[in-house]
């Protein structure tokens, strides 16, 4: 393995960040890296190259210092449908009883989900073994595999300097979807054949992978070799694999007494950490036989696999209705008969070429669309997949007057939707809701407008009841909302509201043995809460005001803030330490040289000429077109392309640059 150096490891922080930053749900994991920036930040660098190119990293005192802090946290993942008549409706014989009506005692969660929470040094572990060895596996799978991939540049981590470390999920997800339906499509209408779209899911996919370290070794080897390039000396794990061996397994045996209780009987080698970077890549080469089985045996038209989702397009001969259970029957006809699964048992199927993995039937999805008859469906899903594909944050403002209850809400029918007797439930929809609120929260940022009532009285009902809970990956967001919207006071009962629905929650039954899950759950959620609130205030309070709230302060110093809801255009990249929800500033402050060298995104020059621009910052003596090219150059690492300065007059005056 090449040596690891101070420059790998700046570039292994720089790809945490970037990664880091973009995501909307670990606060947890923002906070670490914002506290691991503020003090000692170089110093902290330095030490993770030391012990990773030490001779035997496992047994140096600080790396089984950081195993001994890497720890877990517990999320909801559903809730009882118990306390949801609103989602299922309550039907009998005496007739059928709806209720927009969502509170309850308590909220019993019926699964769970454990993600990973250890130091920033084991996650820069992590990404280093991507960088020198990860990569080879990655560049094994094939183009059906489209989730987690990795960024092309990481083939040579000698001479990778960029920021990105996995392709844009949302774009790669969309690929994976339109290119079934669109083979579909074209195999309908273009040449007439009947065809069977299948979606296959892997039940707890993460928790039932059983790793081969050995295996993952030799295929780093085989790939080296093919490369050309000098492996290690002997052909066993390399010391980063070592490391992170060492890490999952510590990890493992962290949750087991846990797992026991919410994952039921599980070998206690299996599982990899939901929340590490490596894990994403491990768990798409772990189905790398499944995929050469797939495509080997059965040769669909299409076959994408994003991570444990599974979709494939079938030419069809003959409607599978007219073998009994369609579902079942095509599976059997195409899957089990193929030996690529096993047969049903006990209403499941266990994946021949990777065993512990199975397939639940009541999961098995099977679309059956005939030539001969209208494909109208299929082609209006596909238009409202791209609608809903586009940039919604600036549709026209006509569609922001809505109510919330316009858009949260869904109702469900059976029989036609013009009839009062055949809606059969009210469902809460978590994709208009995130859609209104965006466009909201960016109106109130291109606008001086008062905050409206209505909508901060609709936010408080949804959220109450089970909603506080099901939706509490939104929490930030109607936060942030009411900050650039200036409604501290809702935001204050918001959070109020949210710390009394989180005392209702409790895992499955009360019983001394669900207890501690029952902790761990109320703990995590108060801790989300409290970051959430976190993110809101970085935007909208001054340093002074932070002072005596460390996460708030920490997302600011780190740059880790959302920053499409910043007003003026990189002046959080300086030394200005009010409100970066304010449109001007009545001072001239400097850019911060830390800011701009560990900037977690890509800034655009636009961003870079409008600060410049702004009479905001200190140019130093330079033009704005100079001032702004520097700084693109500084944050960015190279020079602007393809950018010139027009020789016209501005105001009547000469430029004061000429490219």
């Amino acid at each position: 393995m090449r040596s690891v150096s101070t420059e790998h490891i700046q570039t292994a922080y720089r790809k945490l960040k970037h990664l880091v930053y973009f995501d909307k749900t670990d606060l947890n994991l923002r906070l670490k890296l914002a506290e691991f920036e503020c003090d000692g930040f170089e110093a902290k660098l330095l030490t993770i190259e030391q012990v990773v190119s030490s001779v035997d990293p496992l047994q140096e005192a600080l790396f089984q210092q950081w195993l001994e802090e890497i720890n877990f946290r517990v999320v909801p993942k559903s809730l009882k449908n118990d306390f949801s008549s609103s989602e299922n409706g309550n039907v009998s014989n005496r007739g059928k009883f709806i209720s927009n009506v969502t509170s309850a005692k308590i909220f019993c969660i019926d699964k769970v989900n454990y993600f990973f929470d250890g130091p920033i040094e084991i996650h820069l572990i992590a990404i280093l073994w991507i960088m020198f060895e990860g990569y080879l596996l990655d560049a094994k799978l094939g183009d059906e595999c489209f989730g987690s991939r990795l960024e092309g540049n990481l083939s040579n981590p000698n001479e990778d300097r960029s920021p990105g470390l996995f392709r844009k999920y949302h774009e790669r997800y969309a690929k994976w979807r339109d290119s079934g339906i669109r083979k579909a499509e074209h195999l309908l209408t273009e040449e007439q054949t009947s065809v069977c779209i299948l979606g296959l899911d892997i039940k707890e996919y993460y928790y039932h992978i059983r790793l081969d370290f050995r295996a993952i070794s030799q295929s780093v080897h085989d790939a080296q070799l093919e490369e050309e390039e000098r492996p290690d000396t002997e052909e066993g794990p390399s010391n980063l694999l070592r490391c992170l061996e060492a890490i999952i397994s510590t990890y493992r045996h962290k949750i087991l007494p846990f797992r026991k209780i919410t994952h039921g009987k599980l070998p206690n080698d299996a599982g990899i950490p939901i929340g590490l970077c490596s894990s994403q890549l491990l768990g798409n080469w772990y189905l790398r036989d499944f995929d050469q089985a797939i495509k080997n045996l059965v040769r669909p038209a299409y076959y994408g696999r994003y991570v444990d989702d599974i979709l494939l397009v079938i030419p069809a001969n003959e409607d599978p209705q007219k073998n009994g259970s369609p579902v079942a029957g095509f599976i059997d006809q195409v899957l089990v008969k193929t030996k690529i699964l096993c047969g049903l048992q006990n209403d499941r199927y266990e994946i021949d070429v990777a065993r512990g993995l199975f397939l639940e039937q009541e999961k098995c999805i099977l679309q059956y669309f005939d030539a001969k008859h209208s494909i109208a469906g299929l082609v209006k899903f596909q238009k409202k997949l791209e609608e809903n594909g586009s940039n919604f944050l600036l549709l026209p403002v006509d569609e922001a007057d809505n109510s919330l209850e316009d858009v949260a809400y869904d109702l469900l029918y059976e029989g036609s939707a013009n009839k009062f007797r055949s809606v059969k439930a009210m469902a809460e929809n978590r994709y208009e809701l995130a859609k209104h609120l965006a466009r909201q929260t960016i109106l109130h940022v291109l606008t001086d407008d008062p905050p409206d009532r209505k909508i901060s009285l609709g936010l408080q009902k949804f959220f109450k009841g089970k909603n506080a809970i099901e939706f509490s990956d939104l929490w930030e967001r109607v936060l942030t909302f009411f900050t650039i919207a200036n409604d501290l006071k809702f935001a204050k009962d918001f959070a109020k509201n949210l710390k009394s629905e989180i005392r209702r929650v409790r895992f499955k039954e009360e019983s001394s043995i669900s207890a501690p899950i029952t902790q761990r759950l109320a703990a995590n959620l108060n801790i989300h809460l409290e970051l959430c609130q976190a993110m809101s205030d970085a935007l909208g309070k001054s340093l002074s005001e932070l002072s005596d709230k460390k996460a708030a302060l920490a997302f600011r110093h780190g740059n880790l803030i959302r920053h499409h809801f910043v007003r003026m255009p990189l002046i959080n990249y300086a030394s200005y330490q009010g409100p970066l929800t304010k449109r001007s500033i009545e001072e001239t402050v400097d850019v911060d040289a830390e800011k701009l060298k560990w900037s977690p995104r890509y800034v655009n020059f636009d961003e870079c000429l409008l600060l410049a621009e702004s009479g905001d910052v200190n140019l130093n003596g330079q033009s704005d077109f100079e001032w702004a090219r520097s700084t693109y150059k500084a944050i960015n690492g190279s020079e602007v392309e393809n950018i010139e300065w027009d020789s016209i007059f501005v105001n009547g005056e000469e430029p004061d640059a000429e490219i």
